[in-house]
């Protein structure tokens, strides 16, 4: 089963001992999904749900797989019990109510507190520190878990008193709110990663693990999927659903990556958008970006497809002052890296023999450091083929996507001229994309491996 929430909580809650756990976050940042999970993962034989702001019938219809993991008599609404001994008769004061639910259950035991702000506002200064006290001493002699939910942020005593303290946020990222996770700490733990982003994608918490490029270590398949008369698809169902369909036919799509991991999440989209266009006999012209050669590109596609298709579909377009006419391979053909021109009239004039609908992908960094468009003229003469490009594109029914850095000199002319523009950044040690042009959410880009089947997907932030 994959694991819901992050392996630093997970580590820290399969501990035999007892251990006490503070969920801080404002309200609707994820505090009660969160404290939900952890009773399914770690205490349905013997959990206890005690919850001051949702009425137990409200949890079950919100989370029906509660009833599996919550017996009826231990989801227990508390607005009725703050009362002190000394306040309405017959009335059961909270702590003797928590202490007798205890005894009744066996052990080890979880018990959420939700919220623990309610339950002290009613208790008064002094008792709720002396209850804060008296209950941690419980669970570290009882093998028991406490989860307490509060929603005040600053730092309070019980922050000291309790083993482990995590805070939800909901930060922007370009005017967009994303979910993530901080570990404050855990006692007897090391926290490797102390934030992570995650998801509430179908009412469920959700961390979402740190990038990694996967080592391909066995065959694995990957889908491929047909066109239509308007759209080619990206090879993601992911993507072309986010994108309405796909990538238009005639279109010219920019990509925009930065310095960091997001450039590997701009690569894998490249590489899945190769391998769909050679798996329906699409033809598809590259020119790499500086990172990246025929020789690296090969080695990510031919484990997916097969090599002779890889050599009629694809042609990559290098610059190699001096190599031109030494190419060893028929797919690749050399660009003297002189005079823009000549070389890209050649580009065009061999897509121009092909049979729509295209795909050209270009690392656009390719463009500007070996053309030198920093000297005088040079960048408006860049900028005027890829308006003829991109004219050409429209009219063939191709589709042209290229990747730009935004320190290139490129990078503004290009997102200007762009019918898509998508944007790839990091928050956590994961890669997050989102359009600009269709204005999108954000979502966590990664591959995963099911069935012997990779897959690109998409998590949005919910």
């Amino acid at each position: 089963m994959r694991e819901k929430i992050p392996p630093e909580l997970v580590d820290a809650l399969s501990k035999k001992k007892g251990f006490s756990l503070l969920i801080k976050g404002a309200p609707g940042t994820g505090k009660t999904i969160l404290a939900l999970e952890i009773i399914r993962m770690f205490g349905c034989a013997n959990a206890v749900y005690l919850s001051s702001r949702v009425p137990a019938t409200s949890l079950y219809e919100q989370f029906p797989w509660l009833d599996a993991c919550i017996e009826p008599l231990n989801l227990m609404d508390v607005t009725k019990l703050y009362s002190s001994s000394e306040g309405v008769p017959r009335v059961e004061p909270f702590p003797d109510v928590l202490y007798s639910r205890l005894d009744q259950i066996g052990k080890p035991a979880i018990v959420v507190i939700d919220s623990w702000d309610a339950i002290a506002s009613q208790m008064g200064g002094e008792k709720n520190e002396m209850f804060e006290a008296s209950i941690t001493q419980l669970v570290s002699g009882n093998e028991m878990k406490l989860i307490l939910v509060s929603e005040t942020l600053g730092t309070t005593s019980r922050d000291f008193i309790v083993d482990g303290v995590v805070t939800l946020k909901r930060p922007l990222i370009d005017y967009r709110r994303v979910r993530e996770l901080k570990l404050e700490k855990l006692r007897g733990v090391r926290i490797h990663q102390p934030r992570y982003a995650f998801t509430l994608e179908n009412g469920e918490f959700q961390y979402i693990k740190p990038f990694k490029r996967k080592s391909i270590k066995k065959p694995l398949i990957i889908n491929s999927f047909p066109g239509s008369e308007r759209y080619v698809s990206t090879g993601s169902e992911d993507l072309d659903r986010v994108l309405g369909g796909g990538l238009r036919r005639g279109s010219f799509n920019v990509i925009e990556f930065g310095d960091d991991l997001s450039i590997w999440g701009y690569q894998m989209l490249t590489v899945f958008m190769i391998i769909n266009s050679i798996e329906q006999r699409s033809h598809c012209v590259s020119l790499p970006g500086c990172a990246w050669d025929e020789k690296g590109l090969r080695r990510e596609l031919l484990p997916f497809v097969n090599e002779e298709d890889y050599k009629k579909y694809v042609t990559f377009f290098e610059v190699a002052p001096g190599k031109k006419g030494t190419e060893k391979r028929k797919n690749v053909k050399f660009l003297e890296g002189e005079s823009i021109a000549s070389d890209f009239g050649e580009i065009e004039s061999f897509i121009s023999e092909l049979e729509p609908p295209v795909l050209i992908t270009i690392g656009t960094d390719v463009l500007e450091h070996p053309y030198h468009l920093k000297e005088r003229g040079r960048l408006g003469t860049m900028v005027r083929w890829l308006s003829r490009l991109m004219a050409d594109t429209r009219e063939a029914g191709n589709v042209a996507v290229l990747g730009t850095n935004p320190k290139l000199l490129l990078h503004g002319e290009l997102t200007h001229l762009s019918n898509t523009y998508l944007k790839l950044t990091t928050l956590d040690n994961s890669v997050v994309l989102y359009g600009i042009r269709p204005e999108t959410g954000l979502y966590c880009q990664d591959s995963t491996i099911v069935d012997d089947h990779l897959k690109l997907e998409l998590t949005p932030y919910l």
